[in-house]
């Protein structure tokens, strides 16, 4: 007995926030079940699950519905000074604000924002609770209060479930108690939460008032806001645009540390993506400066002018790892090259540019040539042949992705002889076609590339090359003879000469998972019937994913192909002309011969012209073997 009550002593009563803290850690993000099921345990564990649930509302799930996500918005509003909520066009939005006094501050725990998801979520929240209809009689908003287990709610209902539940409880490690009838006077009833209770019995307003060091009292920080605001019209769009921004300049005061941000207007139509500009240049807004430093993922894309974004943000951004740029209208190179060259360990960067001179940001890859592993760029018109030479620099590259970029071998010679030893993955895409006629103008890189092959070689793991490879002769076959441990590889083989080099691969690339026909155009097909059977049995084992997307097969051919196949395909796509009976039949015998099951056959009718009916096949296998 002494032993046990000695035991029982040293026990630990509850553990450390920090142990919770790890713990937790360990929880995937979007497992919200979970998180939400923890947050009900105890107020301790409730206080350290709050802020994970809250940390990126808007890109937590994508694939969760908008009217799970609007139920967020008026906890949100309820933190907006009331001389926005008071103009005469926001009086709808007064009656919907969260009424009920917040134990946690949610908006502080923001790491990610995704500017255009937030939009959506007001655009749907406005439509639902028609916000900006004309209306006699008061509107009833709903504040969608369903149960968490009738609904699968969403991080809003985290609001109720905390006042519900520890409102006023000890911060202690005790089990909630099961809900059950009880009497009003009875000990064991469970406490109800008092609106004037606060957590840690700390004062709400005392909080706003410190952390915003006093700010809510002066009456100059408003008009500060203010001062960036454009014209209100009398548009829904701009209304919505406008609560939009108001919400985030509250962020930007009150956010500490965010780690992601996104500004993408994408899917607008021209004129709501500029007339945006002063709603989104959230890195300009007041308390920016505090909020985005340590940033390390921005991603900036959509119709408007960008140049004092990123000027801005080089003067107080130095920790961006990923920086993706999606630019068709005012790329501002230079100022790009500014925000990069501001950066301490820059590691990846995507830049579809809008059709400038793009040797300003690849000159200023040489001051990240030590951390860049990731460098995508998608139509980056360069005048300055010689500013490759920076991208040669970056020895640690492991990934390059040059795409419709009109090369040639004088911006390619800088890389032929580059070192980049940790070169795992190429991608050439070049959706220009010739004429036959116009040969003596065409000056592809084919020598620099199949050199800058030769000189990775044993590293390389995946080539996507989507070229007329006529202007790269030889270079199937240098890829066979130079990579070995290609995991990898997808080109257009159109043609007999193509076609032998083909051979050659799997012959030499027995690691090979992946092997994609492709081409720049949809139709030219290259009929293989005669040459498909002849390298079933130079498949490797190891190949999982076919598309012959390129090529068309008639159903005896792809049936003697299947049967000289050692390996049991996971995916393979093909065309084929009229229709694909015969095709179902091969695979169907395959299938049986492996051991392996059809989860998907797929049949997509195209009309080809003079009657001729394409047909696009895909299959997924299932292996039951396993």
């Amino acid at each position: 007995m002494d032993q046990e009550a000695s035991s029982k002593d040293n026990t630990i009563p509850y553990l450390p926030t920090e142990c919770l803290r790890y713990i937790f850690s360990f929880i995937e993000d979007d497992d919200i079940q979970t998180l939400l099921s923890i947050l009900l345990l105890n107020r301790t564990w409730c206080k350290s699950i709050v802020p994970i649930l809250w940390k990126k509302p808007f890109t937590l799930s994508q694939s969760r519905e908008l009217s799970s996500l609007t139920k967020i918005i008026p906890i949100y509003l309820s933190y907006l000074p009331d001389d926005f909520l008071d103009i005469p066009e926001m009086q709808n939005i007064k009656r919907c604000v969260y009424k009920r006094s917040t134990i946690f501050n949610y908006a502080s725990y923001l790491k990610e924002l995704d500017y255009k998801k937030l939009y959506e979520i007001i655009s749907e929240w406005v439509s639902t609770n028609k916000i900006f209809e004309t209306k006699s009689e008061d509107i009833d908003i709903d504040l969608a209060r369903l149960s968490f287990k009738e609904s699968g709610a969403f991080i809003a209902d985290v609001q109720e479930l905390v006042d519900d539940n520890w409102g006023s409880r000890e911060l202690d490690n005790s089990v909630i108690e099961e809900q059950g009838d009880y009497d009003d006077d009875s000990e064991d009833a469970p406490i109800e939460y008092d609106d004037d209770c606060d957590f840690d019995d700390y004062d709400q307003e005392d909080y706003f008032e410190e952390e915003m060091g006093g700010l809510w009292s002066d009456p100059e920080y408003y008009n500060d806001l203010e001062s960036i605001e454009i014209p209100f019209d009398n548009s829904i769009e701009s209304k919505k645009l406008m609560i939009v921004k108001k919400i985030c300049l509250y962020l930007m005061s009150n956010c500490d540390n965010f780690e992601k941000l996104i500004l993408d207007t994408r899917g607008w139509t021209r004129n709501l993506s500029i007339a945006s500009r002063d709603y989104i240049s959230l890195p300009c807004f007041p308390g920016s400066t505090e909020c985005l430093p340590n940033i390390t993922e921005f991603v900036i894309n959509g119709e408007f002018g960008k140049a004092e974004i990123f000027d801005t943000m080089a003067t107080y951004c130095k920790n961006i790892r990923s920086l993706l740029v999606w630019d068709t209208y005012r790329s501002a190179p230079h100022s790009i090259a500014k925000l990069i060259s501001a950066q301490n360990k820059l590691e990846i960067f995507t830049w579809y540019s809008g059709g400038e001179d793009s040797s300003p940001v690849l000159w200023s890859f040489a001051s990240q040539s030590e951390s860049l592993i990731c460098i995508q760029l998608m139509k980056a018109y360069t005048s300055d042949f010689d500013s490759f030479r920076a991208l040669a620099t970056c020895k640690n590259l492991e990934r390059l992705k040059i795409s419709e970029c009109q090369l040639s071998s004088l911006h390619m010679k800088a890389l032929e002889n580059a070192n980049f030893p940790r070169l795992n993955s190429i991608e050439i895409n070049d959706i220009h076609s010739y004429d036959d006629d116009q040969d003596e103008e065409i000056d592809p890189p084919s020598s620099e590339l199949a050199n800058l092959i030769r000189n990775t070689n044993v590293n390389l793991q995946e080539i996507r090359l989507n070229l007329e490879l006529h202007y790269y002769p030889g270079i199937i076959e240098t890829i066979a003879n130079n990579c070995p441990n290609l995991i990898t590889f997808s080109g257009n083989v159109n043609n007999d000469e193509r076609f032998e080099e083909l051979i050659k691969l799997l012959e030499c690339c027995k690691k090979l998972e992946n092997l994609i026909i492709g081409g720049a155009h949809w139709g030219n097909f290259f009929n293989v019937d005669d040459m498909l059977p002849q390298i079933g049995h130079l498949i490797p084992e190891s190949l999982k994913h076919l598309e012959l997307t390129k090529w068309t097969i008639s159903g005896e051919p792809l049936n003697k192909f299947l049967k000289n196949c050692d390996t049991k395909f996971k995916f393979m796509s093909m065309h084929c002309y009229f229709n694909s009976e015969e095709h179902k039949a091969a695979v169907d015998a395959y299938a049986k011969e492996k051991g392996i099951s059809i989860q998907d056959f797929q049949v997509d009718l195209h009309n080809h012209g003079y009657g001729m009916t394409v047909c696009y096949i895909t299959i997924t296998f299932d292996d039951t073997s396993k």
